[in-house]
């Protein structure tokens, strides 16, 4: 696997902003969540990853005051959100944030749909993309930081290949006529 380039981690008002004017322009994004429910009571959201093609952001919401500028960018009906299993992604952005999701494309339901027998992200990314996924972080406390790098990178990977996995996965839904 070609390692890829780094993520551009978001923890100020000045990169949040500079990321939003970009995914803006952009008709699609691909986002994931990662949580601390694993090691907290009260679980939050604790990152945000967006890709979009070229780049991979990662917006740390420890790091950030206020977070409510994302409620446009989610509910934006212009824009496409990309997600892998979106429900409990939604659910805390909801919970944490206030956002309300519009323009929904979930990859798994789509592969759910294809009949693909394997609907789990890592499987999905070593069958389409030869990309292999460790699983050593999915239960990470996303909350503690530094954050190493190799988690970086982990969660770098739950969206960048997402806005592919999509454009392929719908070809395949119209040609079947779904």
């Amino acid at each position: 696997m070609t390692p890829l380039p780094p993520p551009q981690l978001v923890c100020s008002p000045e990169e949040l902003r500079a990321m939003l004017i970009e995914l803006r322009t952009q008709p699609v994004i691909a986002v994931d969540t990662e949580s601390n429910s694993m090691h907290a009571y009260r679980e939050r959201v604790c990152l945000i990853q967006f890709s979009i093609p070229g780049k991979d952001y990662i917006v740390d919401p420890l790091a950030l005051q206020d977070l409510a500028s994302l409620q446009l960018l989610f509910a934006d009906t212009g824009i496409e959100k990309v997600f892998h299993a979106a429900e409990y992604d939604i659910i805390c952005l909801r919970r944490d944030f206030g956002c309300k999701v519009s323009g929904l494309f979930d990859t798994m339901m789509a592969a759910r749909a294809l009949g693909w027998e394997q609907v789990g992200l890592g499987a999905i990314l070593r069958e389409q993309f030869s990309v292999s996924v460790s699983k050593r972080f999915q239960r990470a406390d996303w909350g503690k930081r530094p954050l190493s790098s190799a988690q970086l990178a982990y969660a770098q990977l739950d969206t960048h290949y997402l806005l592919q996995l999509r454009e392929r996965q719908e070809v395949d839904l119209r040609r079947r006529g779904q």
